[in-house]
């Protein structure tokens, strides 16, 4: 059973190939990562958005905030970016227009374009930390002195910020209330503990969208509750939008989910099932539960959830269909101590990567300094 889901999975991989090596940059004079860690840091900075300031955004200094830049209160939205991106590429673009248009909150994109750039995917994954370290200032700050409220942060993270998300709650004071996911990033992410990456214990609730599984982005569950858009190696429409990298379309349909989450009348409801790997055996029960993902997710939904979504928006497609499939499922009797497959297992792209092969190969330098010692002891909260 192990080989031939291997073999299905990897083959299904192979329509992402287009996205290349993250290791191209690896020895490019062009990237760098930043030695001086303090922060605030230049090459990170926080712009504040509201409907009075949506077109004129405020850049905020964490060291000298200004509390009437706060009133009246609102629920706060954090943005974090993914590699190659910027205060106004997704999800940026596809939430934070959204959000002003239909919520009363404030919106603070953050803009760490200097140390995520192309080719430099190596060093963006080591540059992140510093991402994490100065947003969390940022948060302390604003918390500690009275200026949003700590439960109303929610912080909302695409690709590699998804990762910044989870690597932000290492340093913040008081724990964080929630946390998004989009599409966390995958590729370097695979090893190592869950200081390094988004995992429910970074908030009280950590909810997850995944659409690239097979390619730039995670397929073991991260979140309290995680939701699988059209499981499978390609999202509907992708490869009409963009033929030549059909991957990065798939990877961006999850901010651009999330976006019409906030005000779709039909919703994204997504149907339970005990696993991926169930539901890759048509296994799952049609009358299991249904949830709304998205922007007004229950913080009472746990475990996995499945959906499908069409090729263009809108893409909702409202609730499924109230089938009945229990005597089908009942002549199949799948046990956990049967599959070969572990929980976490993750397929990556067919060119090597070294953590896919980390037991073959020697670990180098670079590969020391991606990798978080867990006895090493945490950077004390910044003020």
């Amino acid at each position: 059973m192990k080989s031939t889901l291997l073999l299905l999975l990897f083959a299904l991989a192979a329509v992402d190939f287009s996205f290349g090596n993250p290791l191209v940059g690896l020895f490019d004079a062009a990237c760098f990562v930043v030695k001086n860690n303090d922060c605030p840091n230049k090459n990170v900075t926080f712009w504040l958005y509201s409907n009075a300031t949506r077109d004129a955004p405020v850049q905020l200094n964490p060291l000298d905030l200004n509390p009437w830049d706060f009133q009246p209160p609102r629920p706060l939205k954090i943005l974090l970016h993914g590699y190659t991106g910027h205060r106004d590429f997704a999800p940026n673009n596809h939430i934070r227009p959204v959000l002003l248009d239909n919520e009363d909150v404030y919106v603070i994109s953050i803009d760490y374009a200097p140390l995520v750039r192309y080719p430099c995917y190596v060093q963006a994954v080591q540059n992140l930390p510093l991402v994490s370290k100065c947003l969390a200032q940022l948060i302390n700050n604003l918390v500690n002195h009275g200026i949003v409220q700590h439960d109303q942060i929610h912080i909302i993270g695409f690709s590699l910020g998804g990762q910044v998300a989870g690597q932000t709650a290492n340093y913040v004071q008081r724990k964080l209330t929630r946390i998004t996911g989009l599409d966390p990033a995958k590729p370097l992410f695979i090893l190592g503990s869950d200081m390094r990456r988004l995992d429910p214990s970074d908030a009280d609730f950590v909810d997850v969208i995944h659409t690239d599984t097979l390619g730039r982005g995670m397929l073991r569950p991260m979140g309290h509750v995680d939701f699988y858009p059209n499981f499978g190696p390609l999202q509907p429409g992708c490869m009409e939008e963009n033929p030549d990298d059909p991957g990065s379309c798939n990877h961006e349909r999850a901010p651009r989910f999330y976006g019409e989450s906030i005000n779709s009348t039909l919703g994204f409801w997504g149907r339970q099932c005990a696993s991926w790997l169930v539901y890759l055996f048509g296994l799952c029960s049609t009358r299991a539960p249904q949830a709304l993902m998205g922007y007004r997710v229950s913080e009472e939904v746990k475990g996995v959830y499945f959906l499908k979504t069409d090729s263009k928006p809108p893409f909702a497609l409202g609730m499924q269909e109230e089938a009945d499939n229990t005597k089908y499922v009942a002549k199949f009797h799948f046990h956990s101590k049967h599959n070969e497959i572990e929980d976490d297992y993750e397929p990556e792209w067919g060119e090597t990567i070294p953590e896919l092969e980390s037991n073959d190969v020697e670990i180098n330098e670079l590969e020391k300094q991606l990798v978080y010692k867990e006895q090493e002891a945490l950077d004390e909260p910044l003020t």
